[in-house]
């Protein structure tokens, strides 16, 4: 690299926003100078910034030290790298860099690198343009290692997530006072347990002198001054707080101080307040207590319950019967390791002999539970000890939660992913290649072959036009923002018209289409446009997945629950697995890596919500390597 394109690379810009491309100057003069190009290369090479030089076609002309040990540690040089080897994600477009950066929850835009020993790098990215005296253009890239400062922000992030759940729904208020100012925040669930409706704008501190018992106040200071003074690690009283404007009810606090002044006194206190006001009162009469705690675990709606250390049910709420599959009041008394998922709970039962070591405060495991009637749910299992160091006093607390639909999404989210990024690749390569081709001067003076790879550049563009349409179409179906024009419709006439538009797709698979409809009209109640579509999805899925030289029959009947269009092909057929979610969004038979047709898999889940919105019905009959048949029944009109 030249000593004027490295002092024009790593001078001060003339110019303070990073992404306005700057015109470099050379450093010249008569009279002798130092070799500034040679030590700005060695300010360069010292820098503690990565900086990578690419030019116009991508290639990598100069990179520092720090450069190299980001991206590519094991190599001498980084020069004559293209750069989309070196960071991720990273495209030329008419000889500038794209990268592909993230931002939240990083709160910079950073990629992220893999180390030798595969751990992530996250670098801070920073771009320039610069142009020298011939014309010619430099991406100037600046990588500033943020790695533990991303790891912090994620932590941050986690522990913060943490602690929201831990709050939500537990009804505990938390507040936070400066005993310098007696100014106190508190959080929003303080203010609703206080009966507060409106709480902006004031104070907590306020608040709970003014509605903390009198009777109950002294003691409640003292003991606050005790943790003040140090004498105490914590302060924890109950007492009775009004609520709203007449309603009294026991409150717990627990208070730590947080920070002491320079002399040792406090200044800041943490502290939390509980409404324990059933149970302070179910106190007194230990039976009361019980009950109340059977009706706060009944009510809640998540599935919770108490079991021995042997495991039986003594409390269990409906959302744990539901879960569980059971009648309600059924299992009382039996023992959770002897239910149906026999193996599943066996496992949870050796794990969790570590809580009664006292080895782990809580168990948390992600299971598959298979119910009764063999449904499989997937759940989070938390259980808990619960022991007041009294002989049989101990219990376990057990709460589930079904994730089955959650992971379910997720499932599909992935198969999204694979299906575009599959669906778009292939057209995406094959119209790059027609078009370079065409563009080249290998074709000059051969039309035919110049004419083939227009055909196949268009083909490949209706594609991914289809793909396109469907996504669309299944997120406004989806939404409910796709009115239908309901009126009276030819059906034979429309599936005739349907049938010589696709007869030419059908071709591509040596397939023919045959139409048994009767001669006169049959009328149906539908919207023309969106039923041309089921029926256009419906042949060409039949033609695709029929054997080679095969004819597919369409066929349609008037009968007197409506006006029916079958569709049937002899081809590999449906299996039962398949055949359970056909209609999902995003599914296909085979798998991604190995599928033979193309397809997002979102016609069947389309063609679905279209006809039950013109209210009729869709369905198939399939028997494996014979025939598959799938049919359409629309509401006749009222002629």
């Amino acid at each position: 690299m030249s000593a004027e394109l490295h002092a024009a690379v790593i001078a001060p810009p003339p110019v303070e926003r990073w992404d306005q491309p700057i015109e470099l100057k050379t450093i010249s003069g008569a009279a002798p100078k130092p070799d500034i190009g040679f030590v700005l290369s060695l300010i360069a090479e010292d820098s503690t910034l990565g900086i990578i030089v690419i030019g116009e076609s991508g290639e990598v002309l100069y990179s520092n030290n720090l450069a190299r040990d980001f991206c590519r540690p094991d190599a001498v040089t980084l020069e004559g790298y293209k750069i989309s080897k070196l960071l991720p994600g990273a495209l030329m477009v008419g000889g500038t860099l794209i990268l592909n950066m993230h931002q939240p929850p990083y709160g910079c835009d950073c990629i992220a690198l893999i180390s030798g020993d595969g751990a992530p790098r996250y670098c801070e990215v920073r771009q320039r343009q610069a142009t020298d005296e011939q014309g010619r253009r430099f991406n100037i890239v600046m990588l500033d290692e943020v790695t533990k400062r991303v790891q912090a922000l994620a932590a941050l992030k986690d522990q913060e997530a943490r602690w929201n759940l831990a709050l939500q729904g537990s009804e505990i208020g938390v507040f936070e006072t400066d005993l310098r100012t007696g100014h106190c925040v508190a959080s929003d669930t303080w203010f609703q347990l206080a009966g507060i409706s409106n709480w902006h704008g004031l104070n907590a501190e306020d608040e709970w002198r003014m509605r903390v018992h009198p009777d109950d106040m002294p003691r409640v200071l003292t003991a606050d001054e005790e943790c003040f003074a140090g004498r105490i690690e914590r302060s924890e009283t109950k007492y009775r707080f009004r609520v709203g404007e007449s309603e009294w009810r026991w409150m717990r606090s627990i208070l730590r101080v947080t920070e002491r002044g320079a002399d040792g006194r406090a200044v800041r206190m943490l502290g939390t307040m509980v409404d324990i006001d059933s149970l302070e009162r179910a106190v007194q009469h230990a039976r009361a207590k019980e009950e109340e705690l059977g009706t706060l675990i009944a009510n809640a709606p998540v599935a919770m319950a108490v079991l021995g250390l042997d495991g039986t049910f003594q409390l269990l709420n409906e959302a744990c019967y539901r879960l569980l599959g059971y009648p309600n009041g059924s299992l009382q008394g039996v023992n959770l390791w002897k239910l149906s998922n026999g193996e599943m709970l066996s496992e949870v039962r050796d794990d969790i002999k570590a809580l009664i070591r006292g080895d782990v405060e809580t168990y948390v495991a992600e299971k598959i539970y298979v119910r009764p009637d063999g449904a499989r749910v997937e759940i989070v299992l938390r259980i808990s000890l619960i022991s007041d160091h009294k002989p049989g006093h101990a219990r376990f607390i057990a709460q589930m939660v079904d994730i089955t639909e959650r992971k379910r999404l997720a499932g599909l989210k992935d198969d999204f992913v694979s299906t575009v990024s599959h669906e778009l690749r292939t057209p995406l390569a094959s119209l790059h290649g027609a078009l370079a081709l065409l563009t080249s001067p290998v074709l000059k003076g051969k039309p035919d072959d110049a004419r083939g790879l227009l055909e196949l550049a268009f083909r490949n563009s209706t594609r991914l036009k289809q793909l396109v349409d469907d996504l669309l179409d299944f997120q406004r179906l989806s939404a409910e923002q796709v009115p239908l024009e309901i009126s009276d419709t030819d059906v034979v006439e429309l599936v005739r018209e349907t049938v010589a538009e696709c007869e030419p797709f059908a071709a591509r698979f040596d397939v023919t289409y045959q139409l048994n409809a009767p001669d006169r009209e049959v009328s149906a109640a539908a919207d023309a446009k969106r039923l041309r579509q089921v029926v256009a999805n419906l042949l060409s899925n039949a033609a695709k997945f029929s054997n080679a030289a095969d004819c597919v029959t369409v066929s349609i009947d008037a009968e007197p629950e409506g006006c029916v269009i079958a569709v049937a092909n002899h081809g590999r057929g449906i299996s039962s697995e398949f055949g359970s979610r056909i209609f999902t969004p995003f599914s296909q038979q085979a798998e991604h890596s190995t599928r033979d047709r193309e397809g997002s898999g979102l016609g069947l889940a389309i063609s679905r919500k279209l006809v039950e919105g013109m209210n009729g019905e869709i369905g198939y009959r399939s028997v494996p390597d014979d025939q598959t048949m799938f049919w359409v029944r629309l509401p006749l009109s009222a002629a």
